[in-house]
């Protein structure tokens, strides 16, 4: 199919599903395995929820939104929205009232689709939103009762107007806003990021030059569809190619989804590949005998080898062997590769498990740019890079290091904020307020956020997301947080591995144990670093950091300013303790 010619999203989509109606297009969660959706049945449940939407009195330019778990539904009424020339505002189903009434209030959503009793319980009356009762619809039916709003299935007209659909689907050029996607920020109210249907088609034209989808690919949808690169990968992307889409039961569900679903792509975030990691190294660990013992020794080669430029084949074959065999039975037997973004991924994983045989496609973008703005191509992975720009992406490294991009999926504005505009876009480059470098090969490397960058009392300039990406590699790390600007050294808010503490020191530990043994997680993570990006203190977080507490952003980046605030004293008191 020629993106570059589709006048939108919706006609594009529905050329795809007419071109093979019995194609499968879904498969949804059901009890001990998934029920497939064809492409025909799907095309008929998107025109009967387009239809309802024109009888409700949607029309083009209107602003929906949707707050949702992922599944097919919550598909079918993305598309809907769409295929009316409307515009879909999602949001992410367990955000909290104040951002939720903002991005309602800001976005003059003039309908609301929840999920179910999460959303009503955080809403208290609906009609706080703004919105009388009857713009409210929620997909789970029980929910919808109790609370005297109608379910997601009465927004169906069964025999929708064909030709009224055709015309109004007919009119959507690709310059029209397709969606409002807030920004859920580090700091501040989220910003709503205007894209149209013609930044999204560009955007999977220009992914798809480097990494080949085909229709017999199957992704499993986990990441939330409210966060741009799932939306564009394995939402956009996977249905306008004709690729299976998976939904799993819930984002904690996936270990148990994988071997059903057998799904040959798997999009994640780092997080999932540092716990697979930690869990096979663990394993490694723990093998007795002789195969432990070969195993231990051909790790110690290969990592070896890798650090200088030099890795060792045999060490590859046997973990490919021994443990890839096994890593790719637990994920259903079919992986092509897996695929990395939202954060940084730390190079040593990328390089575990390309031995595994289980490439990991790094990519890297903004929402700004609908989002992909570089990806490692699968056959030609490089670790510790982001991969090479897309094709039909500009890319500059302004004097200061900052990535400025320009291009057809570069958003037109931020919803109506110019002061926000005029900021991020400057002469048509999008500034995106991180700094890399794009090596002879061409392939673009992050080492860090412009405005998170440490310069320490000493001057010297600190990139604190690959020290914390170190860090975080080690068993015994599950979150790190390092801060220093203008101090003279760094330290760090530590959350550890309970599980593996509690292996390796037994449940008598004291908190002078854990220290220590942090202290040595710490030191061999960063032990070939210079002295100015050691970390000198730190502190042991009894809890982990977490979204409900205000700490993480929905997609899991650290809102440093409010740590600062929530661990004042703590992190102070590791400038006035002598470091250890």
């Amino acid at each position: 199919m020629n993106l570059a010619r589709a006048s939108s999203l919706p006609e594009a989509l529905f050329a795809r599903w007419s071109s093979a109606p019995q194609h499968t297009a879904a498969l949804r969660p059901v009890a001990g395995g998934f029920e497939p959706i064809s492409a025909g049945e799907l095309a008929q449940l998107v025109r009967e929820y387009a239809g309802g939407l024109l009888a409700l009195g949607i029309r083009a330019g209107d602003r929906v939104a949707l707050m949702a778990g992922n599944g097919p539904e919550w598909a079918m009424l993305d598309f809907a929205i769409l295929s009316i020339g409307a515009v879909t505002v999602p949001i992410y189903p367990s955000y909290g009232l104040k951002e939720t009434l903002f991005i309602l209030e800001d976005s003059g959503a003039s309908l609301l689709l929840l999920e179910g009793n999460v959303q009503l319980r955080m809403l208290g009356e609906p009609e706080r939103c703004g919105l009388e009762k009857d713009r409210i619809y929620v997909m789970n039916p029980q929910a919808a009762l109790q609370a005297g709003l109608a379910n997601w299935d009465a927004l169906r007209v069964h025999a929708p107007d064909a030709d009224r659909l055709a015309g109004q689907l007919s009119r959507i050029q690709r310059d029209q806003l397709a969606t409002l996607i807030y920004t859920s920020g580090t700091s501040g109210w989220p910003k709503g990021v205007m894209l149209t249907h013609g930044n999204i088609l560009s955007n999977v034209e220009g992914f798809l030059a480097l990494v080949p989808l085909y229709p017999e690919d199957r992704v499993l949808s986990f990441l939330p569809l409210s966060h741009a690169f799932e939306r564009t990968t394995g939402h956009f992307g996977a249905y306008l190619v004709g690729v299976e889409v998976a939904y799993a039961q819930r984002p904690d569900t996936i270990v148990k989804d994988l071997p059903l679903a057998r799904p040959t792509i798997l999009v994640s975030v780092p997080r999932l590949f540092q716990v697979l990691y930690g869990r096979i190294m663990r394993d490694i660990g723990d093998r007795r005998g002789l195969t432990g013992g070969i195993l231990r020794k051909g790790l110690h080669v290969g990592m070896h080898g890798r650090e200088h430029g030099q890795p060792d084949s045999r060490w590859q074959r046997l973990l490919s062997g021994l443990i890839g065999r096994r890593a790719r039975k637990q994920m259903g037997g079919r992986i092509r590769f897996l695929v990395s973004g939202g954060a940084p991924l730390p190079e040593e994983i990328s390089a575990f498990f390309l031995d595994l045989k289980l490439p990991i496609v790094e990519g890297y973008g903004l929402t700004e740019a609908s989002p992909v703005i570089s990806l490692n191509p699968p056959g030609q992975i490089h670790p510790g890079s982001v991969g090479r720009v897309l094709p039909n992406l500009e890319l500059r490294v302004a004097e200061d290091g900052e990535i400025l991009v320009r291009g057809p999926s570069v958003m037109p504005a931020y919803w109506r904020n110019e002061a926000a505009t005029r900021e991020a876009l400057v002469s048509g480059w999008l500034h995106t307020g991180d700094v890399g470098r794009v090596d002879q090969q061409g392939y673009l490397f992050i080492t860090d956020r412009k405005k998170d960058l440490i310069v320490n009392s000493g001057g010297e300039n600190v990139a604190p997301q690959k020290i914390e990406a170190r860090l975080m590699s080690h068993p015994l790390v599950n979150q790190a947080v390092v801060f220093g600007d203008r101090r003279p050294y760094l330290v760090a808010l530590i959350h550890p591995n309970q599980e593996r503490l509690l292996e390796q020191l037994g449940a008598e530990a004291d908190a002078e144990q854990i220290s220590a043994a942090i202290r040595q997680a710490i030191q061999w993570s960063l032990k070939d670093l210079p002295a100015y990006e050691q970390v000198r203190n730190f502190h042991v977080l009894e809890r982990p950091l977490s979204q409900e507490a205000g700490e993480l952003t929905p997609t899991q980046k650290v809102k440093r300013r409010v740590l600062l605030e929530h661990f004042a004293a703590a992190i102070e008191a590791l400038y006035t303790q002598r470091p250890g």
